[in-house]
């Protein structure tokens, strides 16, 4: 029994030391196709694929129906789905852009998308019966000229080091930011990884070489502008000749934010960003160089031309209250600004009709320069129709305000709009209430403790004096290429229509007293 046991254990060990024998050379062919793959063996990011989809899942998100009080039925031109298919007419525009091979896409006041959809707004304003419509054209302020990429390429330089089928890599998500600038166009020099944003400046040697900063935003990356460009700074005087901004979002998208970084400065998308941070580790820590190839054609322009186009429905006094929504837009701009431009649209119907005529005369205006340095639009609205807005009592500004609520970290996409800050400039308390009681009325998602900041256009129709409100966020989609139109609610679209036109009509019963106390006292 024991010598039965005996042999069978040796028989076992000497299957096992066969197994291994065999097997080594196996293991060693792995081992050696691992060290030749490409790119250390990490997967070549995937491109930008087609910028018109949604970069998040939105399959999923079904936002409930918009609250209609009995009776508002009938308002057939606040319907969401109204609404939305003049959202998808806008956004058209930015494709045509970029159908027509347009590096960076969108509505940008200057070019020819953008005064298309100007046209076609006016061409709306028209068909809804408002008086006195008009596209007016103005010039660029002198001394402001407005920096434009006009082509760029961000490419990784392969190295058999790296393994031996390594080839060149184009980061297609690659922005310049604004104002950036290479001499001759072409820069050749190795990367460094400085670490995050919110780090302190590493003790390494950055002369001579591209900076790799990581940011994780919050929220968008607007909210990183100013650590962000404050630190390309801090590089660039330590010697960097290029910053490389990894954004940490979702995808592979383009984002555009930042600017005047001292040196050259692109920002990548989260795939490409992982790719080059990924290989970069590799390479420093084997001791071998990564270099990229950076080249840029920027200008600037100084005479480019901005349009406003506008439109009248005459009230019973010689009051008047404008509604404005900027026009344009960086890439396909759904929700900034193509959602308020289509509500301004849907309400410019409304009150157009007979049986809603306003008590104010009601001004209409699609703005353009909201992105373009030099050409805001409705400052050169108010320069240009001094004596329609003279008798002026509020102006309403309608920007960013039926997104879908897109999580960052997870990325998921509620059933919901994004929430949004109501600002009330002066605050005054009658219409402070006038906002929370049309809220409440329609479900409009609003932050539920107002605020006097009035960002964006409104700036512009600051010399008129009189109050500005504004209901607007910035989510993750703000100023990228993922803000398409599939990340539009179509019941937030009616939620927001039908709360301005509600509190339109209170704006119109309250006495310009109590619309700008503060300025009647002043008066008296």
């Amino acid at each position: 029994m024991n010598a039965t046991l005996t042999s069978e254990r040796e028989s076992l060990f000497k299957t096992l030391l066969w197994s291994v024998a065999c097997c080594m050379p196996l293991l060693s062919v792995a081992a050696s196709a691992q060290e030749s793959a490409p790119w250390y063996g990490k997967s070549v990011p995937p491109g930008l694929g087609d910028v018109h989809k949604p970069i998040v899942n939105v399959k999923n998100a079904t936002p409930p129906p918009a609250t209609v009080p009995p009776g508002e039925e009938k308002f057939s031109t606040l319907r969401g789905s109204e609404i939305y298919r003049d959202v998808a007419s806008i956004v058209g525009f930015s494709k045509q852009s970029r159908a027509a091979g347009d590096k960076v896409w969108g509505r940008v006041t200057g070019f020819p998308a953008a005064k298309a959809t100007i046209d076609w707004s006016a061409q709306q304003l028209k068909l809804a019966g408002l008086s006195d419509v008009a596209v007016q054209e103005y010039t660029a302020t002198i001394g402001t000229p407005m920096w434009w990429s006009k082509s760029w390429e961000v490419k990784l330089i392969a190295n058999a080091a790296f393994g031996e089928a390594s080839r060149d890599v184009v980061l297609e998500t690659a922005v310049p930011t604004s104002g950036s600038n290479i001499d001759g166009g072409t820069l050749t020099a190795p990367l460094v990884y400085v670490g995050a944003v919110t780090d302190k400046l590493p003790d390494v040697d950055v002369r001579g070489k591209i900076a790799v900063q990581h940011l994780r935003p919050v929220n968008g990356a607007f909210s990183e502008r100013t650590p962000t460009v404050q630190r390309a700074q801090a590089l660039t005087k330590q010697g960097a000749v290029a910053i490389l901004n990894v954004v940490e979002q979702t995808g592979n998208m383009h984002v555009r934010d930042f600017g005047n970084c001292g040196a050259p400065c692109f920002n990548l998308g989260s795939a490409d960003g992982d790719f080059v941070e990924e290989v970069l580790a590799r390479a420093t820590k084997d001791g071998k160089p990564l270099t990229a190839q950076l080249k840029l054609q920027a200008e600037r322009y100084a005479e480019l031309k901005g349009h406003n186009a506008f439109g009248v429905i005459p009230g019973s006094s010689d009051e008047n209250i404008i509604i404005n929504a900027h026009a344009d837009g960086w890439y396909d701009a759904a929700g900034d600004n193509a959602d308020g431009l289509a509500v301004l649209i849907a309400l410019a119907r409304h009150f157009g009709q007979p049986a809603h005529k306003p008590r104010r005369t009601l001004i209409f205006v699609a703005s353009g320069g909201h992105h373009s340095a030099g050409l805001n639009g409705p400052a050169n609205f108010v320069r240009m129709n001094s004596t329609l807005t003279a008798k002026t009592v509020l102006v309403l500004n309608l920007e960013h305000i039926a997104q879908l609520r897109i999580r960052s970290g997870m990325w998921t996409v509620d059933g919901a709009e994004q929430p949004m800050n109501f600002g009330i400039d002066n605050s005054a308390p009658a219409i402070l209430a006038a906002g929370k009681r049309s809220m409440e009325r329609y479900g409009f998602n609003l932050n539920p403790t107002f605020g006097t900041s009035v960002s964006g256009d409104l700036g512009g129709y600051a010399p008129l004096g009189v109050a500005r409100v504004q209901a607007i966020h910035s989510g993750p989609m703000y100023h990228t290429s993922g803000d398409t139109l599939e990340t539009i609610s179509v019941p937030g679209l009616e939620r927001a229509a039908r709360f301005y036109a509600h509190f339109i009509e209170e704006m119109m019963k309250l006495p310009r007293t109590e619309l700008n106390p503060a300025k009647s006292a002043a008066a008296k």
